[in-house]
């Protein structure tokens, strides 16, 4: 087997969602400064970066990462579309649709539309003018694909920022807001080195903070080769 890692190294010079605060590291203690360990003090918004929102996030009656079964984030059967967007460019329903039959057996989408070039490229850009799943499709994902627990993205969040309130709609869909069950989201991953090698599996493993309703996430994916 190979593995590989989609989600991204966290940095404070990482775009983030535009007006967040993003994050910052300091040392805390430093051998060269005559400590006898290096540490560092970590500050962060947890929708930085590559991370996971619960439902939480937009469902006040959701549960937070930490208080949903380590299953949630374990998926057998990963789904890998290509549906190239950019800027601003909203996935819909009619694009979902179009793959309805590989995803009645998915647990986990992971939607590729090549905007992560611009990440690297214009990371402004990325943050401020980058794609989005439309309302209309997370509804269609939330009524047609009860196995799905996870829908992931190679842009910085499920709502484009040029689409406000269909974003605000998308999440609400999603994370069960409308629903007696959610499907979680992944944000701001890399699928750039996936080719046509069969997915075997992928865990997606958050940090588990009691009190927040998101976190940042590591993802792997388990290759067949």
């Amino acid at each position: 087997m190979t593995y590989k890692r989609l989600s991204y190294d966290m940095s404070a010079t990482d775009p983030g969602w535009p007006g967040n605060y993003k994050m910052s590291v300091e040392p805390y203690t430093e051998i060269t400064k005559g400590d006898v360990a290096n540490q560092s003090k970590i500050t962060l918004l947890n929708h930085f970066g590559s991370h996971m929102d619960g439902p939480k996030h937009f469902n006040d009656r959701g549960p937070r990462l930490a208080e949903m079964p380590l299953e949630t984030f374990i998926y057998d059967h990963p789904l890998l579309l290509d549906i190239p967007k950019s800027y601003g460019e909203l996935v819909t329903m009619e694009d979902i649709a179009a793959h309805h039959a590989s995803l009645q057996q998915a647990d986990l989408l992971m939607i590729r539309s090549g905007f992560s070039v611009t990440r690297r490229n214009a990371p402004d850009r990325y943050a401020a003018e980058g794609p989005g799943i439309s309302s209309g499709a997370c509804r269609f994902l939330m009524e047609q694909y009860p196995k799905l627990k996870a829908v992931a993205m190679d842009w910085i969040s499920l709502a484009s920022y040029m689409h406000g309130e269909d974003g605000v709609l998308a999440h609400q869909y999603l994370l069960g807001m409308y629903h007696e069950h959610y499907i979680c989201i992944i944000e701001d991953l890399d699928f750039s080195q996936l080719t046509d090698i069969p997915l075997r599996r992928v865990i997606a493993l958050p940090m588990f903070i009691k009190d927040a309703d998101s976190a940042p996430v590591s993802v792997i994916v388990e290759l067949d080769v």
